[in-house]
């Protein structure tokens, strides 16, 4: 397994920070300039999009509701 520097990490952090502050239709515009042409940034912080997108969608559905 390939170790990630603690630069690299707060890098990510910064960005996926960055793109949660704008509409999610501004954000691949804003990721195209944030992560210029380092795709595996990119791929990363994209999946920390999407993780967090999948955990709001499920912390709003009422779990009482779904088992109905």
């Amino acid at each position: 397994m390939k170790r990630v520097s603690t630069e690299h990490w707060q890098q990510v952090k910064e960005i996926f920070d960055a793109a949660l502050e704008r509409e999610k239709e501004d954000r691949a515009h804003f990721l195209d300039q944030a992560c210029v042409d380092d795709a595996a940034l990119r791929s990363e912080v994209e999946s920390l999009l999407d993780s967090h997108e999948q955990s709001q969608s499920f912390m709003e559905s009422p779990s009482v509701e779904s088992a109905a």
